[in-house]
């Protein structure tokens, strides 16, 4: 058999082909989809996902870093103490204070004796 009757052969033994977005024949009267209805649908899901990962990825600031923290020792005019202070270094913030500033001014007090704020019994 030469090429060309060949080839002729095939394709009348090969069924035609349906385009992809045209119903099957056999299907009668089903109602075709519209594909940019379903594009649309697509774009909508993802903007609901891309907005959820969004605000999981929001970042939380849970207070300063150990870098941001600095050691600041001054000494106490009127006691002659010294005072250590942690300091968040961006915004210059006194987060924790020894002794606190209440014992300092209970220490300035008239009636103020060495074992006030410690009573050593349990």
């Amino acid at each position: 058999m030469e090429p060309k009757a060949a080839l002729s052969a095939i394709r009348d033994f090969i069924a035609p082909v349906a385009p992809s977005s045209a119903p099957e024949s056999s299907e009668g009267a089903k109602v075709v989809v519209d594909p940019f209805a379903k594009v649309a649908e697509i774009e909508a899901g993802l903007k609901v996902e891309r907005a959820k990962v969004a605000e999981v990825e929001k970042p939380v600031d849970n207070g300063p870093l150990p870098g941001d923290l600095r050691l600041v020792i001054e000494q106490d005019d009127a006691s002659g103490a010294f005072v250590y202070k942690t300091v968040d270094r961006r915004t210059g913030e006194t987060l924790q204070q020894f002794p606190r500033e209440e014992i300092l001014k209970m220490r300035d007090g008239p009636d103020y004796e060495t074992g006030d704020v410690f009573d050593g019994q349990a």
